[in-house]
C-alpha cells in the first residue's frame, strides 16, 4: 500500500489540476454571462394617441399621436427609423412637420423635439402608393440606453359618417440591432 502512496499522490494531483481548471472555466462562463447582462439589447415601441371628436355631424374626427421608442437594453440603437402603416391608405392622410428645417428649443421637451423625414425620395412615393409612412430621424443617429426616441405630434382625420369603417395605424421599429424591425406594443385602431 505504501509502495502505492506516490502514484494515488499523482492521481490526487491530477484530480486537482483538473478541479482548478473547471472552476476557472466556470468562473469564465459566469463573467460571460454578466456581460451579456450588461450588453443587453432590448426595446419597446408603442402609440399614445387622442381621439378627438367632431362637435358637428358631418365633420371629421381627429386622432392626434406619438409613436415612441425606448431603449430598455444596455447598449445604444444604432440608425434607427420606423415604418407606420395604414388601412384604408385612401382614406387616412397623415399630416406631420417633415422635414430637417423644423426647429424647436429641445430644453422644453427633447422627446418632442426631434425632427423627422422620409427614408428616401421613394419612401414618399410609398406612402401613397402602399399607406406606409417610412421615417427616419433627422438628427439623432442612436438611441442610448434608457432614453427614448418620438415621432411625435403626428394627426391624421377620419370620416365620422354613416358608413362603418375601421381606420388602422400600426408601427414598426427598425435599426442596425433590429434589421427586421419590431411590432409596436398597440396600434391604433378606430371603428366609426
Amino acid at each position: 500500500m505504501i509502495s502505492h502512496l506516490p502514484e494515488m499522490e499523482n492521481k490526487i494531483r491530477a484530480i486537482e489540476k483538473e478541479l482548478h481548471v473547471v472552476k476557472q472555466a466556470l468562473k469564465e462562463m459566469k463573467n460571460l454571462t454578466q456581460q451579456d447582462k450588461h450588453d443587453e439589447i432590448r426595446a419597446i415601441c408603442y402609440f399614445t394617441y387622442s381621439l378627438l371628436l367632431p362637435k358637428t355631424a358631418g365633420h371629421k374626427g381627429t386622432v392626434a399621436a406619438n409613436f415612441t421608442i425606448r431603449n430598455m437594453g444596455s447598449v445604444p440603437l444604432d440608425n434607427p427609423f420606423i415604418c407606420l402603416r395604414v388601412t384604408p391608405k385612401e382614406h387616412i392622410a397623415l399630416s406631420a412637420k417633415l422635414g430637417d428645417g423644423i426647429q424647436y428649443d429641445q430644453r422644453i421637451n427633447p422627446l418632442v423635439m426631434e425632427p423627422w423625414n422620409y427614408m428616401t425620395a421613394q419612401a414618399e412615393q410609398m406612402a401613397e402608393e402602399k399607406g406606409e409612412f417610412w421615417l427616419k430621424p433627422v438628427r439623432v443617429s442612436k438611441i442610448e440606453p434608457g432614453q427614448n426616441l418620438s415621432f411625435s405630434n403626428f394627426q391624421f382625420q377620419i370620416d365620422m359618417g354613416e358608413q362603418p369603417t375601421t381606420y388602422k395605424m400600426e408601427g414598426f421599429f427598425f435599426c442596425q440591432q433590429f434589421p427586421d424591425g419590431m411590432r409596436a406594443l398597440n396600434n391604433i385602431v378606430i371603428h366609426t
